[in-house]
């Protein structure tokens, strides 16, 4: 079973929360504030080297950030603001926990994290905006192997895995992550160049 469907199991078990969640107030903005508050706890134990907890508070960030949209939806609040927020939110939680990763204690104790989290990083945020790019220009470029979806299976799955074979194994992920999303900004940068190839700009 992939990710994604594991995440929608778990999200269909949260449904019936919504309502409630509705009646206490909680908007779509507060959830994806949350969510981002449990991805910063979380992060927190993997800087510590407390991987299997870290990871483990990660999972349930991600599912909760989900929520946000099932808020929206039933409270017929959604929009471009929203949705705004919810990539730049996500991308924050991204660089956090990455930086959590080189700052904490794989860090301390592979050097060559300083390295790999740059380039991670940098490609996975590359890979967000060739597409933010490109739909600005009204070219859709939703293509490529490493969305945020796989870079966030294997950063918290190589975060789990830690705590039973050493902190070498969020390493690789790192830099699978990297390699992965540089290719996937290529393959999005090539997309666009030429389905916008001889389209003049407005």
């Amino acid at each position: 079973m992939s990710f994604h469907k594991v995440r929608m199991v778990f999200k269909s078990l949260l449904d019936p929360a919504i309502p409630f969640l509705v009646k206490l107030g909680v908007t779509p903005a507060v959830a994806t504030i949350v969510g981002l508050v449990i991805t910063i706890l979380g992060s927190l134990f993997v800087w510590k080297g407390i991987y299997l907890t870290g990871g483990a508070i990660l999972i349930a960030g991600s599912l909760f950030d989900a929520v946000d949209g099932s808020i929206a939806r039933l409270t017929n609040t959604s929009s471009k603001g929203g949705a705004a927020l919810d990539s730049v939110m996500d991308r924050v939680g991204e660089i956090i926990v990455l930086t959590a990763v080189l700052a904490g204690k794989a860090g301390s104790e592979h050097d060559s994290l300083l390295y790999i989290i740059p380039m991670a990083m940098g490609g996975s945020l590359l890979v967000s905006y060739v597409r933010a790019r490109a739909e600005g220009l009204g070219i859709e470029c939703k293509v490529g192997l490493f969305t945020r979806r796989e870079r966030l299976v294997l950063v918290i799955a190589g975060i789990i895995f830690s705590s039973f074979w050493g902190s070498i194994v969020v390493v690789w992920a790192c830099a699978a992550i990297a390699a992965g999303s540089w290719l996937t900004a290529l393959q999005r940068l090539l997309k666009v160049t030429r389905d916008g190839k001889g389209i003049p700009l407005n």
